[in-house]
């Protein structure tokens, strides 16, 4: 009894000074007067907080839910120190060690005002559509009855339900009513907007906030979860976007959010300066509870630019992706970029390139692409934000600031709080969808808004693309429909291929270099892959001018996509350093057989570089690497060239190109386009979702609503319920994979080992009540790196392994009794 009070005990202390764990980087509001240095070691908090203090260093914090990962802070702040780096480097159980450098991420809403030149010319470029294809956006067929709303800006809500307000098309929008009637708008999933804070005080945001889902980074308020912003005219972007998402609805006040019943954070990240170890901080921050993190910045849309996620950040996206959401993957939302203007290109941007988020670009109301996009094969789809040359049509309405609502929130930044607010709606429907299921979900769902816009093409997947729509216009209520029934995608399988340039290929003066790639994607091997999904090309090339080139990749099929397009602004002469570019565009094609990469010097595309007329090089194609990521399927046969395939809400056709020689791909586009917006999804076509246990994510106990900033520090305890959690499956993995070798040793199947396995079976498949809340450190129990990774290495005798069976099992036995009175306890503390 003494023992399981002492557990009891612990695990209490355990979770009053664990459940707010500091995430941030204590005092980064002043990193330019400070050095700071993110160091990866083995041996938890204790050994780091050792390292620090003996280099004269301030320990910080673990980063974010980044495993081994922490901050140190130079006390002294002198910058003489240059030799630490490399004293760090040394200390035992160190992996890496990297100075925090400063650096800029823009919001992606300034959009620069138009003169009556500009005006004009986006007229020019961006003419109305043809009327046969106005009239298949404009028609009533299908018009459902909308849900009342007493909001006062409801009405102006086109984008939402669109009735024909202020000319616009009847009924182009983002079909979100008959998702509403099927009461599904976002209950108990939480979307987090990474961002300059959200004000929670709002009247529209107050009673969705989620102080579990917020943190300010910044430090403006001392070490708290209130992601308030400053109060100014430029720091209204989170409190914008997270009203798109999440304002309540029937208050009578502002507007209706897409998932008006979803839990909102905010994470204030901008605000001045930032470093790799914060963005990753904010991007894992919380990330077993958090669902959906929105994110509308990014490298200066400027077309000079070039940059990305460090080397913190990329982690942080490849770890969210597979351990997020326990373990069904984070869900990033990306904003695709606002240089339009300035002839930027989103192949320049690395987060727009990661294979883990979603890059969402804009439209207007009659699905022109919005004069400020960029373009590149990364986008994945498009909402609808209105946008166009002409100044006079509301936009999305959003909350602001001081109670404030807005009806003209524009730029990519009003597009991906939309597409996160729908994915909302998604995630309540199939809790259960991981991160890859959700961006099929995307390819297999899009509609084309605009088939006459040039550049739409059908690939060897039978899914159409474009570089400025992905693969179309969201529909929330196909894609809830289809969410419904899917069945969660093939394991991904990632395949690399280095392409050896033996010597780089010189790149002349307005010439071209053209690299055949024979991709075999690891045929034979466990890596195998037939049915693509990202694929990756990282290149190293110099440049006598960046902005000249551009670089294009064929697929064997001959799908085109071009990576990076010229940018006139770009007078760089520092060429792409083992630059990561991506395409989403040979999506379910077979990546094996010839690629071809071309890069092209477009001389005199850069306005004001220097290019001397007897130049002899424009560059050198360096390097080249080609990864694949995607799935096998035994089943797929060869390709058929006298077949067609085509993915159109969430179908798939196929037909015979020889009965359909007159057809071009444009005939089919326009064809799938008048099926796609005419056969749209109601409510009755949504099955009706069966009662689930509600989930209330403001139901914690009251102990976590009074932590205190000195409990915040990262001591060397742990949070307590993702910890049994983990220590259950890893348990449960040990006993699974240890019973597996067992039988496989034994070669006489007895009716007793026959009823051992079904007890065994049984047992383990009641898992107790171990609700995660966040990530956990590996400190507990001295848990492994993995579930059940250290002993499938291994190969044990048959006395071996039952004596490991029997201690597991002990060790199971007994956290269920932890679990058990932690439970009561947590249910006693509630009460009180």
């Amino acid at each position: 009894m003494e023992a399981m009070e002492g557990w009891v005990a612990l695990l209490l202390l355990m979770y009053h000074t664990q459940q707010w764990q500091t995430v941030a980087t204590r005092g980064q509001d002043s990193i330019k007067s400070h050095i700071f240095y993110a160091v990866e070691m083995e041996g938890g908090s204790p050994a780091a907080r050792a390292l620090a203090k003996q280099h004269g260093l301030q320990f910080i914090s673990k980063i974010g839910n980044l495993e081994d990962h922490y901050t140190f802070k130079d006390i002294v702040g002198s910058r003489s120190r240059q030799s630490l780096e490399a004293k760090l480097y040394m200390g035992s159980g160190v992996k890496w060690v990297k100075r925090q450098r400063a650096h800029y991420r823009d919001k992606r809403a300034a959009i620069p005002s138009l003169d009556d030149r500009t005006r004009h010319e986006l007229g020019e470029r961006q003419r109305e559509i043809p009327s046969e294809i106005y009239n298949v956006i404009n028609s009533e067929e299908g018009l459902e009855d909308p849900l009342v709303f007493n909001d006062p800006y409801w009405p102006m809500q086109w984008e939402l339900y669109n009735r024909g307000q202020f000319g616009s098309p009847k009924r182009f929008d983002l079909n979100i009513m008959p998702v509403w009637k099927r009461n599904i708008t976002g209950k108990g999933v939480v979307v987090t907007i990474i961002d300059d804070g959200v004000d929670h005080t709002n009247v529209d945001l107050k009673t969705n906030f989620e102080l579990y889902a917020s943190f300010d980074l910044r430090g403006a308020h001392g070490l708290s979860h209130d992601p308030m912003p400053l109060r100014d005219s430029n720091n209204g972007h989170g409190t914008r976007c997270a009203g798109e998402v999440a304002m309540e609805a029937n208050n009578s006040f502002c507007g209706v959010g897409i998932a008006y019943n979803a839990r909102i954070g905010g994470i204030r990240l901008l605000d001045g300066a930032v470093t790799d170890s914060m963005e990753a901080t904010s991007l894992t921050y919380n990330n077993d509870f958090i669902d959906i993190y929105s994110c509308c910045w990014g490298p200066r849309d400027n077309g000079k630019e070039m940059a990305g996620p460090g080397k913190l950040t990329e982690k942080a996206l490849r770890i969210g992706a597979q351990k997020g959401r326990k373990g069904k993957g984070s869900i990033f939302v990306w904003a695709s970029g606002n240089g339009g203007l300035v002839d930027d290109h989103c192949g320049a941007d690395g987060y727009v390139n990661s294979i883990y988020t979603i890059a969402i670009g804009a439209i207007t109301h009659s699905g022109l692409p919005a004069y400020f996009g960029e373009p590149c094969p990364a986008v994945m789809a498009v909402t609808l934000t209105g946008a166009t040359n002409e100044g006079s049509l509301p936009l999305v309405t959003a909350t602001n600031v001081d109670e404030g609502c807005v009806t003209h929130f524009t730029g990519t930044s009003s597009a991906a709080p939309i597409a996160a607010g729908i994915l909302a709606l998604v995630l309540e429907a199939k809790p259960n969808l991981t991160w890859r299921d959700v961006q099929h979900l995307i390819a297999n769902t899009a509609k084309i808004p605009n088939p006459v816009e040039p550049g739409w093409k059908i690939n060897g997947g039978g899914y159409h693309l474009h570089e400025r729509y992905g693969f179309g216009l969201l529909d929330a209520g196909l894609m809830v429909q289809q969410a419904l029934e899917f069945e969660t995608v093939r394991p991904q399988r990632i395949c690399s291929e280095d392409v050896f340039l033996n010597p780089v290929r010189i790149l002349s003066p307005g010439g071209v270099v053209s690299v055949h790639i024979q991709a075999e994607a690891c045929r034979g091997t466990e890596n195998a892959i037939n049915v693509l999904e990202h694929i990756q090309s990282v290149v190293s090339i110099t440049s006598v001018c960046r902005g000249d080139l551009s670089i294009d990749l064929i697929s064997p099929f001959g799908t085109k996509s071009r990576l990076l397009g010229t940018r006139h602004n770009d007078m760089s002469g520092a060429g792409l350093k083992n630059w990561t570019l991506m395409s989403v565009h040979s999506w379910g094609e077979d990546p094996r057989g010839i690629w071809k990469l071309k890069v092209t010097d477009n001389k005199d595309t850069v306005i004001r570089c220097f290019r001397s007329e007897f130049e002899l090089a424009a560059g050198a194609v360096l390097s080249i690497k080609t990864i694949f990521y995607g799935t096998f399927d035994p089943k797929k046969e060869l390709r058929d060239n006298d077949h067609q395939k085509l993915v159109s809400m969430g179908d798939t056709y196929q037909f015979n190109m020889d009965s359909k020689s007159d057809y071009s791909q444009q005939d089919i586009i326009e064809e799938q386009f008048e099926n796609e917006n005419l056969n749209r999804v109601n409510a009755n076509d949504i099955p009706v979702l069966l009662m689930r246990k509600k989930t209330n994510p403001k139901g914690y106990p009251k102990l976590i609503r009074t932590f205190k900033p000195q409990d915040m520090d990262d001591t060397n305890g742990s949070r307590l319920r993702p910890h049994l959690q983990r220590l259950w499956n890893t348990l449960r993995d040990n006993i699974e994979t240890h019973w597996t070798q067992y039988k496989a040793l034994t070669r006489k199947k007895t009716p007793q080992l026959r009823w051992m396995d079904l007890v065994l079976v049984r047992y383990l498949a009641a898992e107790p009540k171990l609700r995660s809340v966040t990530d956990s450190l590996p400190a507990f129990l001295q848990l492994q790196s993995g579930p059940g990774s250290s002993v499938r290495a291994r190969l044990l005798s048959r006395p071996q392994l039952l004596r490991a069976l029997s201690a597991d099992l002990r060790k199971m036995q007994a956290l269920r009794r932890v679990s058990k009175s932690h439970e009561l306890l947590r249910k006693e503390i509630a009460e009180k």
